[in-house]
């Protein structure tokens, strides 16, 4: 089976390596793409984020850019292998609306994830962002986003003002937040959920999620290097689902986002 994995943090050298023990690894591409085929994944997707250094609003929208740069030049290396994401930054609307053009002619429509709270802003209501998802929008963006505990009305809001943008929100995260996104899952036909981060470890979050929203409005990811990806793949693979829902969480959903 395809497994396409939405959700990485790819990376060219320990700058950008998202791991809680680095020691045991030297972070390359060539690394990265083993690790995650060992696991069984296909394909993956995903932003670069700069663990060494972080953010300052001195450094502006630059930092922004060489994060995209980055997730460029890992394309370059790894080929058919990679879906790049990039970082957009509702402080820096112009610049924003540049990098999407930028991206745009070369091939990339997927903007994230976006992690506020690493780059300085953390309200989804803020209307420098809704002027840069306007302008997605025209590109046929898909935009990957972190799921903010404390935004729930926010990111609800953000979601039906862009009907044109097919949101994937980040981590189904423990039961209370996962009934939040169900709610929304049924609710918004530009809507999907990533199996990333927190959560799946709970047996039965999938099937239940399932159950209740469909299959085809769930996305297989992992969150690697943060996370083990072989883990997440049994993970699914261990859950009582029927191999036309077990195909759609794994490749179908996401190849129909990103291709």
């Amino acid at each position: 089976m395809s497994i396409i994995d939405f959700h990485t943090h790819p990376y060219i050298n320990a700058d950008e390596f998202m791991n809680f023990y680095p020691e045991c690894f030297e972070p390359s591409p060539q690394q990265l793409k083993a690790d995650l085929q060992k696991a069984g994944i296909t394909h993956i997707c995903g932003s670069v984020l700069n663990k060494k250094r972080a953010y300052t609003p001195e450094e502006g929208f630059a930092y922004i850019k060489e994060c995209n740069d980055k997730a460029l030049a890992i394309k370059e290396q790894l080929g058919d292998f990679y879906t790049p994401g990039f970082h957009v930054h509702p402080h820096f609307v112009e610049e924003s609306v540049a990098e999407i053009e930028r991206m745009a002619k070369a091939g990339v429509r997927l903007i994230g994830e976006l992690v506020p709270y690493m780059h300085g802003w953390s309200d989804y209501s803020c209307g420098g962002l809704h002027t840069i998802l306007d302008a997605a929008a025209k590109y046929g963006m898909t935009v990957s986003f972190h799921t903010m505990t404390n935004e729930q009305k926010e990111m609800t809001e953000m979601i039906a003002a862009h009907p044109d943008i097919r949101f994937v929100a980040a981590h189904p995260n423990e039961k209370e937040m996962f009934l939040l996104h169900l709610e929304r899952l049924k609710k918004f036909d530009n809507f999907w959920l990533d199996l990333s981060g927190t959560g799946i470890f709970r047996y039965g979050l999938i099937a239940y999620g399932v159950k209740k929203a469909g299959s085809e409005k769930f996305i297989f990811g992992t969150d690697y290097p943060i996370c083990n990806p072989g883990m997440y793949v049994q993970a699914v693979m261990q859950e009582p689902l029927s191999d036309t829902d077990r195909e759609n969480i794994m490749y179908k959903n996401a190849a129909e986002l990103i291709m």
